[in-house]
């Protein structure tokens, strides 16, 4: 598409509303309201295909394929991790917010003051999501990227060493929003 095809694009998408704080544009065209309805029609956990669970997703140098950062990682559904998982427990905290044994403080800082403001963390973590009854091994989460609002889908498999998050984690942990949402925000594609 040519610039200004682009341009005349996206500003009719603005005008419909696409991208605004009600609706915000799926990442990669991955709808998750669709997504999850087809896993729960099909019987299958979701995996999702743009964001392998491999090797390659966790980086690259000390943390690439082959580094010893990275040896005997495996990839595990919170379901798998505990045995009874929560999205949020008893409301987001800083304490949700805890270093893995890799990982930035300054993306720690940054999931933390979401915290702090109930109104913008029910807009970058929404609650339309868990491990009940509708639980179909994905979850989304909505980023304020170049001037809209886009909603990344991840799949809920997480890098674990030794038995132990990789990344970001929980100090309780059966909550697992704030390592679903480092995922999406690491999410290579983006």
């Amino acid at each position: 598409m040519s610039g200004v095809a682009s341009r005349l694009a996206k500003e009719r998408a603005l005008a419909a509303g696409f991208g605004t704080n009600a609706r915000a544009v799926p990442f990669l065209n991955q709808r998750f309201e669709d997504l999850r309805a087809e896993c729960a029609r099909s019987g299958q956990l979701f995996c999702d295909s743009m964001f392998p669970a491999s090797a390659q997703a966790l980086g690259f140098k000390e943390l690439g394929p082959g580094s010893y950062k990275t040896r005997g990682v495996t990839w595990k559904r919170p379901t798998e991790l505990v045995s009874n998982p929560e999205f949020v427990l008893g409301g987001a905290t800083r304490t949700d917010i805890c270093q893995g044994a890799l990982g930035d403080c300054w993306l720690l800082a940054a999931i933390a003051s979401l915290t702090l403001n109930e109104f913008v963390m029910a807009r970058v973590v929404p609650q339309d999501q868990s491990f009940g009854d509708d639980y179909a091994g994905i979850f989304h989460f909505q980023f304020w990227q170049f001037g809209e609002w886009v909603d990344v889908v991840v799949d809920d498999r997480l890098p674990v060493k030794d038995g132990e998050l990789l990344f970001v984690h929980s100090a309780e942990n059966r909550e697992f929003w704030s390592a679903l949402l480092e995922k999406a925000y690491a999410n290579p594609a983006q």
